[in-house]
């Protein structure tokens, strides 16, 4: 016996789902509905299969071979054009030399194969429609069968008017050779139009037997999820895939769960899937493989594919997601959504019931997505944030990410010139820097390898020697892993804008060159500099101190295992009294350790090294605003007559402090690259550079001897309050002109943003560049002015929004 496997749908109606797969490889709790029917055929004895195919035959092919794993023999007949279901079967007609099923292979049943085989040779029958009975029978063929089972009537999807019977065709017929000689070659001819129509006008042995079983052709959406909930409730006779739990809880080999997880289910979850603490799989959950659902996330009545990533607190509500889709958290997915392959989704996304999203399309944060998401391009095409290019490692940013994007950053300069790349200590970030290193000598760059760095090392490399830039990789060292990637120019500074426009273009229209092999660039490590850039800071410093004479001080400084390697010998060229902790190794915390060992302060030490978190003699964390007007005070100190810059949004001490020091404080954007540019003498900056505040800081207080408490007891009062406030992308625009026409006699700066001066302090309005929300900061005298402020401003953006 031999089968036909009729495998050429393109599944018009399941889209996005079939965007990149045939009909019949669209996967059924961890395997395609096609492997369903492979079992089904050798459960009753038939091995040797053809297969029809027509929509991306290559994914079958790839994906079964010639059948051995799976204990068939397969023959592939793939249609150059359409030739309807009977003319397709005619293309496999040299396979079909005795009676054989024909069957297909995008519906899921458990039918019984034996008994409609015997009926037939009991009929002795050219042609047997297998038959059953449906609620809905609008979608298939509608037949009326004899006592005998011989068919008597026939209509091809009926109207209700027309519907004459529940029983309809299931699309599995059994055929003998001859009948395939009535249809002509190479034309589109259809069983149930044009042979089944003619074989029942002629009489000519056309039967039908009614099956009894499970049977559903996942022709549809809504079909393809409840054919999936039907096999939960075990309607459908097969082997689940996995370990039953408990009744209706399915689970593969390698999936990780907390202990808080909550498993309500029915549900099935594949291998190598991760669920994080308080995640929660309520019914009717169908979770592929490699999935990762992060903390807090609910999931109800969804169907995820393969490799997916669901961060933190997301609510999927009857959704259904495809594969290597990103989720970002705090984002709700609504009832009927689908998700097409490799979407990603803003944090704090709305997306609503039945809207459909199409394969590579990306939807910004906080977005409310009303209607599908078909045609266009991507929803941003931005790469650079305010921050450089940053996301999770391994989802947003890949080794084929930065490979792309090293090649399109290398190609735009000249072949021969020099860039270096350089990382944080982490694995990830060391497979980065070499995918990055490869991918611009490819484009004939030629690479300086500074290895393990800090950024303000990387940059002090580029201007000591003379390169065109660099890509630096950090690595947050946080909980909420994230890695960013910065660009650095010749200067060491961070990109400018049309260089990163450049970049982008250059990225998305995949325009650049590749070098030939004659020109590929070199590559060489000099991984040492930053001791270098330690030495150099740690000899400035050094020597500022000979001149003042400051007494030594005594610090207690936080900072990982790696990088205390490089400060032990930075702070004895200093002749400070380092003691070096670990977050791991302190009994107490740092608050109350640092008094115990009677120090003059504490610091704490991003990995970055750009930034850090002081703290009094008396352990007390010094705020964050505080801070700030501090290391500008010792930068002026440090640098009489020093120009510097300040963003926008930092407290406006700083004049007043500026000038008793015959300084001058240049307010600029918030972009980092505008704060350096505008700041003199090698353009080092305390606020980007956290070893060089900590020289500046100790160098002060070894100068004053006053303790550092009473130190910040001297400045002025000041409070400044903050908030952050929703606006969709379009209305910002809006908002901003309606602001400034409601206080056009307040006098205003737009530096960045809107700057609105007040008698008692001042309010900055900061549409933000990478997320659709308003930043709002408000500075005053009191704390209480201070806030009502920002809210007086926040209720005149909302009136605008209503």
């Amino acid at each position: 016996m031999k089968a036909v496997i009729m495998a050429g749908g393109r599944g018009t109606r399941l889209r996005p789902l079939t965007c990149h797969l045939p009909k019949p490889m669209v996967p059924l709790i961890g395997k395609p509905c096609m492997a369903y029917i492979v079992d089904l055929l050798k459960k009753y004895g038939i091995h040797d299969i053809a297969v029809t195919m027509q929509y991306k035959p290559d994914v079958i092919r790839d994906y079964f071979g010639d059948g051995h794993a799976y204990g068939v023999n397969i023959q592939y007949f793939e249609e150059t054009t359409p030739l309807g279901t009977a003319g397709s079967v005619k293309n496999a007609q040299a396979f079909l030399d005795e009676t054989f099923i024909v069957i297909s292979g995008d519906a899921l049943t458990d039918f019984n194969l034996e008994q409609p085989l015997a009926f037939h040779k009991q009929r002795q029958a050219k042609a047997t429609l297998v038959l059953t009975r449906v609620n809905q029978p609008l979608e298939y063929g509608v037949v009326m069968t004899d006592d005998e089972g011989q068919i008597i009537r026939f209509l091809e999807k009926p109207s209700w008017g027309e519907v004459f019977s529940d029983t309809v065709n299931t699309g599995i017929y059994i055929l003998e050779p001859e009948t395939i000689e009535r249809v002509p070659h190479g034309k589109e001819f259809d069983f149930s139009q044009h042979l089944f129509p003619t074989l029942l006008q002629e009489q000519s042995g056309l039967y039908g037997y009614i099956s009894s079983g499970y049977w559903s052709d996942i022709g549809n959406l809504e079909q393809y999820r409840q054919t999936q909930f039907d096999m939960l409730d075990g309607r459908v006779q097969l082997n689940m895939p996995g370990k039953q739990i408990r009744p209706g809880i399915y689970l593969a080999e390698g999936v990780a769960t907390n202990e808080s997880t909550r498993l309500i289910g029915p549900a099935y979850i594949g291998e190598g899937c991760t669920l994080e603490e308080d995640v929660e799989i309520g019914e009717y959950c169908i979770i592929g493989k490699n999935n990762r659902l992060s903390k807090g996330s609910v999931l109800t009545r969804s169907v995820l594919w393969d490799n997916n990533h669901i961060a933190e607190h997301n609510e999927l509500s009857g959704s259904t997601l495809t594969s290597r889709i990103i989720s970002h958290k705090a984002s709700f997915l609504g009832e009927g959504s689908v998700i097409g392959n490799h979407v990603v989704i803003g944090a704090g996304s709305h997306i609503q019931p039945n809207v459909k999203i199409w394969p590579h399309k990306q939807i910004r944060q906080n977005t409310r997505l009303h209607t599908s998401f078909i045609w266009g391009d991507n929803a941003s095409k931005s790469l650079f944030k305010t921050h450089g290019i940053s996301g999770v490692p391994n989802l947003d940013i890949t080794p084929e990410f930065v490979a792309k994007f090293a090649t399109a950053y290398g190609a735009g300069l000249a072949i021969g010139q020099t860039l270096t790349v350089s990382c944080s200590p982490h694995p990830f970030t060391r497979l980065l820097k070499r995918t990055i290193a490869a991918s611009l000598q490819s484009v004939g760059a030629n690479v300086i390898d500074l290895g393990d760095a800090i950024a303000p090392a990387a940059s002090f490399a580029i201007c000591r020697l003379g390169t065109a830039g660099g890509i630096h990789i950090d690595w947050s060292g946080c909980k909420s892993e994230l890695c960013s990637i910065a660009c650095i120019d010749a200067e060491g500074l961070p990109i400018t804008r049309s260089a990163e426009r450049k970049v982008e273009n250059s990225y998305w229209q995949e325009d650049y060159r590749r070098a030939s092999t004659e020109q590929i660039g070199s590559y060489k490590q000099e991984e040492y500099w930053i001791g270098t850039y330690l030495d150099a800071l740690a000899s400035e410093i050094s020597n500022e101190q000979d001149r003042k004479k400051a007494p030594p001080l005594r610090a207690v400084i936080e900072a990982s295992p790696w990088l205390q390697t490089f400060l032990v010998p930075f702070f004895e060229k200093l002749g400070v009294e380092a003691i070096h902790v670990t977050t791991s190794s302190l009994q107490e915390s740092l608050h109350a350790f640092v008094p115990l060992s009677e120090a003059h302060l504490g610091l704490r030490l991003n990995d970055d090294g750009r930034g850090m978190q002081l703290l009094t003699e008396h352990g007390i964390t010094v705020d964050d605003d505080l801070q700030t007007v501090f290391l500008y005070l010792c930068y002026l100190h440090n640098r009489p007559g020093a120009t510097i810059g300040a963003p926008v949004s930092a407290p406006h001490l700083l004049e007043s402090m500026a000038e008793s020091l015959g300084a001058t404080i240049i307010r600029t954007k918030e972009w980092s690259r505008a704060i350096l540019e505008a700041t003199e003498q090698a353009r080092m900056h305390p606020l980007f550079d956290s070893l060089f505040a900590v020289g500046l800081v100790l160098l002060y207080l070894g100068r004053t001897g006053v303790p550092f408490s009473e130190l910040l007891s001297l400045f002025p009062s000041f409070h400044l309050h903050r908030a952050r406030i929703d606006c969709p992308w379009a209305n910002k625009g809006q908002v901003m002109r309606s602001l400034m026409e409601r206080t056009k006699d307040t006098r205003v700066d737009v530096v960045d943003g809107i700057k609105f001066y007040h008698e008692d302090g001042w309010v900055l309005l900061l549409p933000d560049a990478d997320d659709p929300v308003f930043r709002l900061v408000a500075q005053s005298t009191s704390p209480l002015i201070a806030q009502s402020l920002v809210e007086t401003y926040r209720e005149h953006i909302l009136n605008e929004l209503q």
